[in-house]
Formats: structure tokens, C-alpha cells, sequence
């Protein structure tokens, strides 16, 4: 069957640099346990614009690249076109929320076969859709050839979903992702203080579940963009507050090459962010540090200014370059960072599903989708990645989008 894709490949390999393009090719046959499916609906996330920045800025971009190009996309929601598995548990014309997490073939990988937390695997051998390193290519196409595990069912033909609701599903790998993260440890959830840095899709969803979760807690938001933050800050007027990020600052902590001065720079910005959380905490620091950015955001809050003692820390976002553990911080009783990658066990996947038919489909229609640029079909989006990549943007620049076919 013919397909189109959106491809990542080298544009220079010494000089490090990519090219992002849409191509014409051909579905695979279909292996034992595979499905084919059409796509109905991609996001445009935060790890794609990582991934595919034509400077090559992915801390994983040789693990990408390993088959010199590879075809993004990790979720969305999608209708089975084809299928080798038994009719009884899937039909052609179901629909699949797609998490894209795929185990190892070890018998003996507890990672894999027992916990079914994928990017856990004993032996490094799980893979991720369209993240290179042998896996299968992603969903930024028209259609995907998806192995089993990668997908949960989320309405049979017979169900007709609104495609109101069908929308929604795009999310759920993100919103698993991001759930897995905040109840990985049965404590972070009853942390009341949550300093939340960036609100984008990923901070959206964590505000989210924190705000339902824990419904007497504060959440104190950091980042650059003012129509983000005000949007977040409408979910819960009273009990979420906001810093918002200069510019200038947000461009430096993305920027390749920080200068010798930024640290010095940052106190002022610390001081105040300190300041203002603090306010908003009734005078006490954050115990649950979600960072959600795509940026280089950990010199904002890895300091004793921040963080309080027994604070949980998860860096969800890949952009940081490293945590620094200064002997202050180390000195924290009960000081947690806990790293946090992946969808989470089936359970978690199939709660997601429900969670989304129960209520969250609603806020991910008023709150995600409302403010997201919709880029029907692959030339759209072809065109959209070459307006936000040439010249490069940095990443808290790029506006939210999604695909729809």
C-alpha cells in the first residue's frame, strides 16, 4: 500500500545538522502480532521539535539516527486498516490509542515480561516508535504499522465515537507519560506544593491530574510564553499561580552555548521566582518539582532557594543538560529526583483510557486542542515544520499543532 511519511534524516553528518522532509513509500507486510492502521489525528509535541531541530540538539540524536533517518511519532489515535491477530480481539475498523512503548523478545527480562514497564528493559533491547535504534517507524504518516503492546483499544467500530471524543485520544500517551511519572512514587501525589515549569501539552496534563488528585494544592507555574500561563492559570483561578519567564532568559537556557555569566544572571531570576512561589506556598518551598519543558530548565530550580528538604524533583522534559547537586542540596533530608520515562505498566495505559472517556477527554478538547493550531493532512504539516525550521526556532517559540488526516 502506498504511504506518505514525514522523515527526519542527516543534512551534514560531520557538521551534525538535519533535514526533516515529506517522502512517499510503502507500507510493509504485516509480521505476526502487527496491525496496520490509517491515522486520524498526531500531535505536534515538544519531543519532536527536539528531536528533528535541524541543529541536531536531541541528547539522543545518534540513537535516532542510528539507520541514518527514522519517521517520528510515538502517539495519536488511529483505525485498524489490517490485522494478523484473531478477530475476536481485533477487528478492522476498531480504534487505537496508541502509547508506542514496544517490549524486549527476552523471556527473562523482568523489565519487560512481569512489570511491563517497557523503557525499564533489563537489557536495553525495548524500543519506541519512530525513536530509532531498530524500532518500527512512527506515526507521522498516513499510516503505521504498529506491533503488539504499542496500541490499547479504545472504542470498537460498533461504538461509532463522536470524533469530538476520538480527538482526545491522541493524547493518551502523553497524558500515560505523565501520569506514570506523578504516581510512580506513591508519595508525590500528596505533595500539596507543586512548582511546575512549563505549560505546555505535557504541563498542562500534570497540572491536571495534580489539581483533580489533590484538590487542596497549589500550583506555582514557570514559563516564557503569557498566553500559555493564562491559559493554565483558568483551570483553578485561586489555587494556581505564575511566574512568567523573560524572553531573553528562556533563549539563553535553550541556546548551544551558554556564556560564563548566566548563572550570575539567573540569581536575580531565582531570587524572584523564590520569592513569588514562596507567596503563593504561604511562605513555604515547593515539595513536587514537575519540570515538563523542552528546554535546558534545571538551573532555575536545582538549588537550595527552590527545593525544599523531602521534595520530590522529576525532570520530565529531555532538553537539560545536567543536574547539579550542590552540597546544599545534598545535604537535603529526604531530597528525591526521581527519573521518569514511558507510559507506565498496562494498567496504567488502560486506566488512561478510561480516565479519558470518564472526564480528562473534556479538559484535553477545551484546554489542549482550544489554543492548538489543527494542520490537516502531511503536505500542512510538511509546510509548518519548514516555517518553524527555517531559520530555526528555538523551542519555546514553536506554536502547539496538531495533525489531522
Amino acid at each position: 500500500m502506498k504511504n506518505r511519511q514525514i522523515e527526519t534524516t542527516w543534512k551534514d553528518r560531520e557538521a551534525g545538522t538535519l533535514k526533516t522532509q515529506l517522502i512517499e513509500s510503502k507500507t510493509p507486510a504485516l509480521q505476526p502480532g502487527e496491525i496496520l492502521v490509517k491515522l486520524l489525528h498526531v500531535p505536534m509535541h515538544g519531543s519532536f521539535w527536539l528531536a528533528t531541530h535541524p541543529n541536531g540538539i536531541h541528547p539522543r540524536k545518534e540513537e535516532f539516527l542510528s539507520e541514518g533517518r527514522f519517521v517520528f511519532g510515538n502517539g495519536g489515535v488511529a483505525q485498524v486498516v489490517d490485522t494478523t491477530l484473531d478477530e475476536r480481539d481485533f477487528r478492522k475498523g476498531d480504534y487505537v490509542c496508541i502509547f508506542g512503548h514496544i517490549p524486549c523478545r527476552r523471556y527473562n527480562c523482568y523489565a519487560c515480561t512481569v512489570l511491563h514497564r517497557y523503557s525499564e528493559c533489563d537489557f536495553g533491547e525495548s524500543s519506541i516508535l519512530g525513536h530509532g535504534k531498530g524500532s518500527t517507524e512512527g506515526t507521522y504518516a498516513e499510516y503505521a504499522v504498529l506491533p503488539r503492546h504499542s496500541y490499547e483499544i479504545c472504542f470498537r467500530k460498533e461504538e461509532s465515537p463522536s470524533p469530538t471524543i476520538l480527538k482526545s485520544f491522541m493524547f493518551g500517551f502523553l497524558f500515560a507519560d505523565v501520569r506514570n511519572a506523578l504516581t510512580r512514587h506513591m508519595d508525590s501525589l500528596r505533595m500539596r506544593r507543586m512548582l511546575l515549569i512549563g505549560a505546555g501539552f505535557s504541563g498542562m496534563i500534570a497540572a491536571y491530574i495534580h489539581n483533580r488528585t489533590c484538590p487542596e494544592s497549589k500550583i506555582f507555574v514557570v514559563d516564557s510564553s503569557p498566553e500559555r500561563l493564562a491559559h493554565l492559570k483558568s483551570i483553578d483561578p485561586e489555587g494556581i499561580g505564575t511566574y512568567l519567564l523573560p524572553k531573553s532568559i528562556a533563549a539563553e537556557l535553550n541556546s548551544r552555548h551558554q556564556h560564563v555569566g548566566l548563572r550570575h544572571e539567573l540569581s536575580s531570576i531565582i531570587d524572584d521566582v523564590s520569592k513569588e512561589m514562596h507567596a503563593h506556598f504561604g511562605g513555604r518551598s515547593c515539595n513536587l518539582l514537575f519540570d515538563s519543558s523542552s528546554g535546558n530548565t534545571t538551573p532555575i530550580w536545582d538549588n537550595p532557594q527552590i527545593l525544599s528538604p523531602s521534595a520530590h524533583c522529576i525532570p520530565f522534559g529531555f532538553g537539560s543538560q545536567y543536574i547539579l547537586l550542590s552540597k546544599e542540596l545534598i545535604q537535603m533530608s529526604g531530597l528525591t529526583i526521581m527519573m521518569s520515562r514511558g507510559v507506565g505498566n498496562i494498567r496504567n495505559r488502560k486506566e488512561v483510557i478510561e480516565l479519558i472517556k470518564a472526564g480528562a477527554g473534556k479538559f484535553i478538547n477545551e484546554n489542549l486542542l482550544a489554543e492548538t493550531k489543527e494542520l490537516h493532512g502531511l503536505d500542512a504539516a510538511t509546510a509548518f515544520i519548514e516555517e518553524m525550521q527555517n531559520p530555526p526556532r528555538q523551542l519555546h517559540e514553536i506554536s502547539h499543532a496538531y495533525i489531522s488526516f
